[in-house]
């Protein structure tokens, strides 16, 4: 007699992510290239740690799906580190995914609870509730979880503490009060390389669409990426030092370039006709019009000025 097998539900924590932008990703590339982004994805969905000569377990027992614009990842809730193991994946796609020279962003949400899964075939509450947390709360390029299942995650949590409760957390706690995954200051060191690079290609990303962008959702979620590099920065003494130097170096530019306009516009026009009441201020000419001899031209913003002899 042929034994069938038993199908119950197991806890799972469950992440549930899209890749946003994906219907212009499909636009934009070629086959070849979409494809090499879903290898990046499998590759760094198979990730491992090792802490002091200690092999996490947890990463080995993460399983995921992918299915055009959404990842799946999932892990039974009752492996040791299962949740800091699952949500350190996450960050590592997504700062992956955001450290590429044309920036790609993630949005999910991560949810524990019931989950069946067998072959190609998946269902539960917990992938439900990762699901709806993703579509109707994550809003931003961010991947969110309640506090309850931060709760519930650090019970089992060992050798992933740090990542918990150290002072480098792996996540914050956001202004509608939804936890998220910070990819932002962390995730460079391990998975980005340069965080100067990291950050200007989202800068970069960022103000093209806030040149082009007016739907005001739309725009609402790079601010919420430029907030939060700037919250990241300040964590880095020596990031911010960069950034500082940097942004007096394009203001003293742009300064200067000013400067230069406003010479050459006043400069080149070197005589002008004035009206009669202003002939204290010109000199007779012989043999033409009245003409200005002397001027002052303001040039700079600290009130210097430029005299100019004009014969």
């Amino acid at each position: 007699m042929e034994t069938i097998k038993s199908m119950e539900y197991v806890d799972h924590y469950v992440a549930f992510l899209d890749i946003l932008g994906f219907k212009s990703i499909i636009d934009r590339f070629p086959c070849d290239e979409i494809y090499s982004i879903f290898s990046e994805l499998h590759r760094r969905s198979k990730a491992s740690l090792n802490i002091n000569g200690v092999q996490v377990k947890a990463y080995d027992h993460i399983r995921h799906m992918i299915l055009s614009d959404s990842i799946i990842l999932f892990i039974q809730a009752e492996i040791e580190d299962a949740f800091a193991a699952l949500i350190d994946v996450c960050s590592r796609l997504q700062a992956t995914l955001a450290n590429r020279d044309d920036p790609i962003l993630l949005r999910g949400g991560i949810a524990v609870g019931e989950l069946f899964h067998e072959d190609d075939i998946i269902y539960g509450k917990g992938l439900t509730s990762a699901y709806l947390l993703e579509n109707n709360l994550a809003k931003y390029p961010r991947i969110v979880f309640t506090g309850d299942t931060l709760k519930n995650g650090k019970k089992n949590t060992k050798y992933l503490l740090d990542d918990i409760e150290g002072p480098w957390l792996s996540y914050r706690k956001d202004e509608d009060y939804l936890y998220f995954v910070d990819y932002l200051p962390t995730a460079h060191g391990k998975y980005a390389g340069d965080a100067r690079v990291y950050y200007d290609r989202l800068f970069s990303l960022c103000d093209n669409w806030f040149n082009k962008e007016i739907d005001t959702a739309l725009r609402e979620k790079y601010i919420w990426i430029i907030k939060n590099i700037e919250k990241a920065i300040k964590t880095q003494p020596a990031i911010e030092q960069y950034y500082k130097k940097k942004r007096e170096e394009e203001w003293r530019v742009a300064s200067e370039n000013y400067g230069t306009r406003f010479r050459d516009t006043f400069i080149s026009v070197k005589t002008h006709t004035v009206p009669e009441e202003q002939e204290d201020t010109c000199i007779q000419n012989d043999h033409g019009p009245k003409s200005v001899q002397s001027m002052t031209i303001p040039d700079d913003r600290e009130g210097h000025v430029i005299p100019t002899n004009i014969k």
